[in-house]
Parts: structure tokens; C-alpha cells; sequence
């Protein structure tokens, strides 16, 4: 699907290329494997351009969440783990990441695809006469949501300096993260006017969540409330052998590079029942005598799906911001809701400490760890390593304004 996505960057040059070679190379049969851009712009093809968009979702969301978990404190590089190899993976560790860090410039150049086929979705289905209402509407939500997932991207995981969240769109100025943020509201309102009922709870979860990251506690209260209820499947990234989860490929059995700090196998032994929310998987170090690491072991196969909005984490944000206003009881029952749904037993009180802990648990190896440290104070690195993943040198090379 990586390859799918290919085509859709290439069919401009490919018309490009065909127009400049008419010049000078005649009676030669025109390819037939490629398509000019402005047939993109019509109906037939809008069914193409929405499968780009969420592919190119899928292969962005498994790679900034495992590559967010290995700069938080979730996971780390080490080379007694056999086939832990790339530098780019070391530096993500340490927090010293070089603008060149050609694994963050990969997932960099992905994100930058995301907002643009969806932005460029947009763009395309404003020119076209639908004949059918539902599939135009679906390129809108598609368009409008998927934009604003790029945002929230920008804004949660990538920065200008090891401290200044935000990114940049269509080579222009830096935008912090949260202006970016609202950027990213602005277009998920806009998916939340033409998506399905169960769409608009998606959407809603998403908004929940950058709310809670603003430090807009009854916005995110308000938002998870009209979000993912329990009972409601997640919104996820769907992968395949073409189009690999990450975590399988770079922290699982396809490759193990990351692994778990050994403080979740603790966490495991002193209480058993949680491995089903964090369930790990042993691996034999190289050294001698060897080492027992432990990797995750939620994404076992290539085409693994990862959640990326949950009814589970509505409920956390719900019981945050109550227990924030001093509503202990009511926060409790939520987050109990959320441990029954793994067949976990109810607490007894729940505090900050707690609940942060909980947090920690429900969303271990999904890419959430990151910004929950920086919210909560509990940067693990030095003062001066990133809490991001940089804006890498490609843009600031092309970009005159950073």
C-alpha cells in the first residue's frame, strides 16, 4: 500500500514527463500505467484519492507513535538486543536527535503527504459535479478529518526546537503548536458537519483530546461526553503486508530494535493482571551472560491494526477533568469503567498520581506516553534533549522561512 501511495505522488510527473517527451519522440505509444492530473479531478476517481489519504494516515500514525514511544520513557534502544542496529533509533532515545535523523525525516515527509492529499482532496471535489451525494460527502469528511489529524499531528509530536511544538504547511512560517492546534479544531469541526453519527463520536474523541493537551479542561470534558461511548468500536490505522505496523517492524517480532523499560516487566510481576493491557513478549540479549529484555507484545503480526481513538480514552478525559475539579468520586467510577473493560478490579480512591497511571497503562505502546509527560511534568532526559521529534533539515533546507 506504501507503493499505492507512490503512484498517487507521481502522477503528476508522470503527465509532465509524457507532455515533454512529445517534443522530440514520436509514434510511440502513450504508457498506460500512468494518468494525467487533471483526470484525478473527477468522480470516478474520488473513491482513489480517499483510499490515499487513509493509507497514507496509516503508514504516518504507526510510525510517529512508535517513534514518540522511544523518545518518552516507554521504550528503549539498546544494542544488546539483537538486530537493534540504526543510529537514527539511538539518537530518538537519548533525545539528541540530528536534523538529518533519516528515520524522523521519513515519518516528516509522511506527515507532509497526509496534510496534503487531504487539504488537496478538498481542493479537487470543490471542482467536481457529483451525481452521487453519499460518496461526496465521505470525500468531505475524509478531507476535512484527516486534514485535521495531520494538524494534530504537527502540534502533538514535531517542533522547531527541543521545547517549541508546532510544524509548518506549504513551506511557510513555523506555527506553534497551539495555533496548530486550532487548526486542527477548525477542520475537524468542519468533518463533524458532514460525518455519520458514529463519525461524529470519532471526531469528537480527537477533539476531546486536544483540548485536554490545551489545558481546556471543560472543552475536553464537554467533547468526550459526545465522543466514543462504551460499546462503540475504536477508530483505527489499518496495515497489511504491504503496509507494516511499526511497532512489528520496529519493536516486535518482524524486528526488535525497541524494547519495554524494565520497569513495565516490574509493573507486570507485582500485578499479573495487567498484562493484558501491557502485555510483553521476552527477548534473549547478545551479551554475556545474556540479558532478558522484554518488547511489547500488542502488535504481534504485519498487519496488526493500531487504535488511535478509543470510547476507553473519552472516559479517562472525563474522569481527569472531574477529578481536576475536585469531583473524586465521579472520576473514579470512570476510570473503574474503563479497568472493568479489561477484566480488571475496581479501585478503591484514585488521585492524580493515579490517574496518570492509568494512563499509562491503557495507552502503553500507542504513541500517548509523549505528550502525557510533558503535561504532567515527567520529562525522563535532560533539560536540553527533545520532547519532540524535530522539523528535520529536507524542510529547512527548501523552507525560507525557518
Amino acid at each position: 500500500m506504501r507503493n499505492f501511495l507512490s503512484t498517487l505522488l507521481t502522477v503528476a510527473l508522470l503527465a509532465t514527463l509524457v507532455a515533454a517527451c512529445d517534443s522530440f519522440v514520436e509514434d510511440v505509444d502513450l504508457p498506460i500505467d500512468s494518468i494525467d492530473d487533471d483526470q484525478l479531478t473527477t468522480e470516478g476517481q474520488v473513491p482513489f484519492l480517499i483510499a490515499g489519504v487513509e493509507t497514507r494516515f496509516a503508514t504516518t500514525h504507526d510510525r510517529l507513535a512508535a517513534y514518540s514511544d522511544g523518545l518518552s520513557d516507554q521504550f528503549i534502544f539498546d544494542q544488546r538486543v539483537p538486530n537493534a542496529t540504526f543510529p537514527s533509533f539511538r539518537e530518538i532515545d537519548e533525545g539528541d536527535i540530528t536534523f538529518a535523523n533519516n528515520s524522523v525525516d521519513g515519518v516528516y515527509n509522511d506527515l507532509g503527504e497526509v496534510r496534503f492529499f487531504a487539504d488537496n482532496l478538498l481542493e479537487r471535489i470543490a471542482q467536481i459535479e457529483f451525481s452521487d451525494a453519499e460518496l461526496k460527502r465521505q470525500a468531505e469528511f475524509t478531507g476535512h478529518f484527516f486534514g485535521g489529524v495531520a494538524r494534530y499531528f504537527y502540534a502533538t509530536y514535531i517542533a522547531l526546537t527541543p521545547r517549541d511544538g508546532g510544524g509548518v504547511i506549504n513551506a511557510g512560517p513555523f506555527i506553534p503548536a497551539p495555533q496548530m492546534y486550532d487548526l486542527a479544531l477548525e477542520k475537524l469541526n468542519a468533518a463533524l458537519g458532514v460525518g455519520t453519527e458514529a463519525q461524529r463520536r470519532a471526531v469528537n474523541t480527537l477533539i476531546a483530546r486536544i483540548h485536554l493537551y490545551k489545558g481546556e479542561f471543560d472543552a475536553a470534558r464537554t467533547a468526550a461526553l459526545n465522543g466514543l461511548q462504551e460499546g462503540d468500536a475504536p477508530f483505527q490505522s489499518r496495515h497489511s503486508v504491504e503496509s507494516v505496523n511499526e511497532y512489528w517492524i520496529a519493536a516486535g517480532p518482524g524486528r526488535t530494535q525497541w524494547v519495554c523499560d524494565f520497569r513495565y516487566k516490574a509493573l507486570v510481576d507485582a500485578d499479573p493482571a495487567e498484562a493484558v493491557r501491557v502485555p510483553l513478549t521476552a527477548i534473549t540479549g547478545n551479551d554475556s551472560p545474556p540479558t532478558t529484555f522484554y518488547r511489547q507484545g500488542k502488535y504481534n503480526d504485519r498487519d496488526t491494526p493500531l487504535d488511535f481513538l478509543t470510547w476507553q480514552e473519552g472516559a479517562l478525559i472525563v474522569a481527569e477533568v472531574d477529578l481536576r475539579g475536585g469531583d473524586a468520586a465521579g472520576a473514579l467510577g470512570r476510570v473503574n469503567q474503563v479497568r472493568a473493560s479489561h477484566g480488571l478490579p475496581a479501585l478503591a480512591a484514585l488521585d492524580m498520581d493515579t490517574l496518570a497511571f492509568e494512563r499509562e497503562k491503557e495507552f502503553f505502546a500507542s504513541g500517548m506516553r509523549l505528550a502525557d509527560q510533558r503535561r504532567f511534568d515527567r520529562w525522563h532526559l535532560g533539560p536540553n534533549t527533545w520532547q519532540f521529534l524535530p522539523i528535520t533539515q529536507s524542510e529547512r533546507n527548501q523552507n525560507e522561512n525557518l
